[in-house]
């Protein structure tokens, strides 16, 4: 069975409700690794491929690109603005087969990099591979250049402001370029896309919905509901992150508990692809009319994605409704014991 489409923005841009986020493609160190995981998607019937200058240390739209080449009609590219990589990121972008075998080796390593360097605001190396170019027009338009050569394309479907912070857009400039170069076809729709509080912000500031809204989001969070009036369209992303591994841990932390949830749902919530699976169920319920992101650089956790996909698409789920009436249950009680879930 297909995975079920929907369309964002103005332009109707038609696309998976699942989509590859590709922030951590070049964790594998070979292209040809590369490429059969994106390949992996595809064949699962993913659709949707989100990229950004930024990711892969300058070189993932390039990688995106040479996939997307003898298929580009048959997919969405979502790419983004006012970030991009310093020329200090082009030395280390030749090196990073070796860096990341490093940080594949060691988790904590790994955390702790991508926190210290997640962007040019975000640790002591962020400002030292990323710039902040802003979101001016003249700005965007050279952003837009770049991204239309690196992925080898004349247009992209969602071109996002990554990570704007509140203040930084002038909506009614860039609202106008933006809705020049949709008229113009080197876009098809546009929006932003970064962490919920100063997104929604910027998306509020502009006074009217803006097409498309790209937010962190989990079972925790909710982000969305507090997203409504700033979008006509959502995507989010983040499903997992932090949430499986929480989950994981209150529910592993008391035998009796676990015991309990797994009567209770049939499934048992302290292993990790059974949590994920109910996470992107419940992600999916919540954001049934957009876009959900995952990544992965283990193709079998593609279809892994698919499948809770498609049952998601079930009108009726008891063992999800199941799945949510605990959570809340437990957020509600307020419980802040070690391993607890408040």
């Amino acid at each position: 069975m297909p995975l079920r489409t929907v369309a964002l923005g103005m332009g109707g841009v038609e696309t998976t409700v699942l989509g590859l986020g590709c922030a951590n493609l070049f964790r594998l160190p070979r292209a040809a690794q590369r490429i059969a995981l994106l390949e992996a998607a595809y064949e699962a019937g993913v659709r949707h491929f989100d990229v950004a200058p930024m990711y892969g240390l300058g070189l993932a739209e390039s990688e995106l690109g040479r996939f997307a080449k003898r298929r580009r009609d048959s997919i969405t590219i979502a790419t983004k603005f006012g970030i991009r990589p310093t020329t200090a990121v082009k030395a280390l972008a030749r090196a990073q087969g070796p860096v990341r075998r490093v940080l594949e080796a060691s988790p904590t390593l790994r955390r702790h990099a991508k926190s210290e360097a997640a962007g040019p605001n975000k640790g002591r190396f962020g400002s030292m591979l990323y710039s902040a170019e802003g979101y001016s027009p003249a700005g965007t338009r050279k952003n837009l250049e770049r991204s239309l050569r690196a992925l080898g394309t004349d247009y992209v479907d969602l071109f996002l402001a990554h990570d704007p912070a509140p203040g930084t857009v002038r909506s009614e400039e860039l609202y106008g370029y933006l809705h020049d170069a949709a008229r113009a076809g080197t876009i098809r729709a546009w929006g932003i896309a970064g962490e919920p509080e100063p997104s929604i912000e910027v998306a509020m500031s502009i006074g009217q919905p803006v097409p498309v809204l790209q937010v962190r989001d989990d079972i925790f969070l909710r982000s969305l509901r507090h997203a409504e009036a700033a979008a006509s369209a959502f995507i989010t992303f983040g499903l997992l992150g932090d949430a499986i591994h929480r989950l994981v841990r209150y529910v592993t932390a008391n035998g009796e508990r676990r015991d309990r949830w797994n009567a209770l749902l049939n499934a048992d919530c302290g292993e990790p692809e059974i949590a994920a699976s109910l996470l992107l169920r419940a992600a999916l319920r919540e954001n049934k009319s957009g876009v959900v992101l995952f990544g992965t650089i283990h193709s079998h956790r593609i279809y892994g994605a698919v499948a809770a996909a498609e049952m998601s698409a079930a009108t009726t789920s008891t063992s999800l409704d199941t799945f949510l009436n605990l959570i809340d249950a437990e957020l509600r009680e307020g419980r802040s014991t070690e391993g607890g879930l408040a």
